[in-house]
């Protein structure tokens, strides 16, 4: 290994650690997001690695498995039981977005398949993405086996059509949705007060209340966790037959979406370990590896891939404003309110992070835990439904 490939994995490091300080400190970086400014950077700096002979072949290799290590870190602090202390509109809102998401994403494939290359494997990668979010589009790419040029032109589209909508949300949609949707009525708290802070906290951004040795040594457990988690993974894949003779690492690329799906479920098994699901630091852990991987995507891609990418935002637009169109049409004949309706889909395109804002801008703190908990929800069944839905779509020619 050359001395500039062992910079460019030193970058691949600690290069979103220096982007997470600078977005904290600058309103207009954080309006930017750190996902997209880890890809700008890889962009930018890829152009000095390639010439001074880095291996980016090694970086795109290192990408796989960044991925599969952060979905079980995303997943430790999912608290599925809290679930059923869900209020019924609020599970049957969510309910909705995620019906309406499959049904506009498979609508969108027989629309867009003639014009857009890989119209299966975006159909199902905003599946995951408006089910869960960010890593659930990663990881169901990555299962699919699109490319990574794919699907950081996939991510950037994303930007545009969740930037719109995110305005829509904070802005007028609550003056307009209030003509369209009933009322909302107040059903209690029914969550403990520690269960709150605990993940206001853990999905809001905001600074935890931990030591930072105390912090350090919660993620690289979290970290070591997860990484057997991807070993078993692999373990139960390499046993499985090869339907091309494939040995080693060549028979577990045979195998992507089914590891994926198994570090999947994994993660979700070990959230109901009460000392895993609580323990803080690990929801953090996952989104530092996903911004690493967005390095590695902007390392890694290839400026001629840029064609085409008017029609995959056109699909991207489609499938995003027709499922919330769908989703409002559903929640009016079933009579949900307008703020459930909101924290929801918010909960399905944009996962818990964005809950706090869109919360603020109803003025309704009752709804901010129930929508992370809905955000999280998707984070679990986002793989599924999109490895499900794009393997087939592919049936179809």
């Amino acid at each position: 290994m050359n001395l500039s490939t062992i910079v460019m994995f030193l970058i691949i490091l600690f290069l979103p650690r220096l982007i997470m300080l600078l977005v904290s400190r600058s309103s207009f970086l954080a309006t930017l997001g750190p996902v997209f400014l880890c890809y700008l950077f890889g962009l930018l700096l890829s152009f000095p690695l390639k010439a001074l002979g880095a291996d980016i072949v090694l970086a795109s290799d290192f990408s796989s498995v960044l991925v599969c290590t952060a979905m079980p870190l995303i997943l430790f602090s999912a608290d599925i039981p809290a679930l059923k202390k869900l209020a019924r509109p609020m599970a049957a809102s969510f309910a909705m977005n995620t019906v309406s998401v499959i049904l506009i994403a498979t609508a969108a494939f027989f629309i867009f398949r003639q014009s857009v290359p890989d119209a299966a494997h975006i159909s199902a990668m905003l599946t995951g993405t408006y089910t869960g979010g960010t890593p659930n589009m990663i990881a169901i790419g990555h299962g699919l086996g699109s490319g990574n040029d794919r699907i950081l032109l996939l991510q950037a589209s994303d930007m545009i059509g969740g930037g719109i909508y995110f305005f829509l949300l904070i802005s007028v949609m609550p003056r307009l949705m209030r003509h369209v949707l009933p009322e909302y009525t107040p059903v209690g708290n029914t969550f403990s007060q520690e269960d709150t802070h605990r993940y206001i906290e853990a999905f809001s951004g905001r600074k935890q209340s931990v030591k930072p040795f105390r912090m350090f040594l919660n993620r690289c457990g979290f970290v070591l966790l997860s990484l057997v988690c991807v070993a078993i993974a692999m373990g139960i894949c390499l046993l499985l037959p090869s339907g091309y003779g494939n040995t080693g690492l060549a028979k577990l690329g045979e195998y992507t979406a089914f590891i994926m799906l198994i570090v999947t479920t994994l993660g979700i098994a070990l959230s109901f370990v009460k000392k895993v699901r609580t323990a803080p630091g690990s929801y953090s852990s996952g989104q530092y590896f996903i911004l690493m991987f967005s390095v590695v995507m902007g390392l890694c891609f290839d400026l001629s891939a840029v064609t085409g990418g008017l029609l995959l935002l056109g699909m991207l637009l489609f499938i995003q404003f027709v499922t919330v169109i769908l989703h409002i049409i559903m929640a009016r004949i079933a009579g949900i309110d307008y703020h459930t309706m909101m924290i929801t889909s918010t909960a399905g395109v944009f996962g818990p992070a964005f809950i706090m804002p869109v919360a603020r801008a109803l003025r309704n703190d009752e709804i901010v835990l129930p929508g992370i908990l809905c955000g999280i929800l998707g984070y679990a069944i986002g793989n599924y439904l999109g490895i499900g839905l794009g393997k087939l779509l592919l049936l179809f020619p």
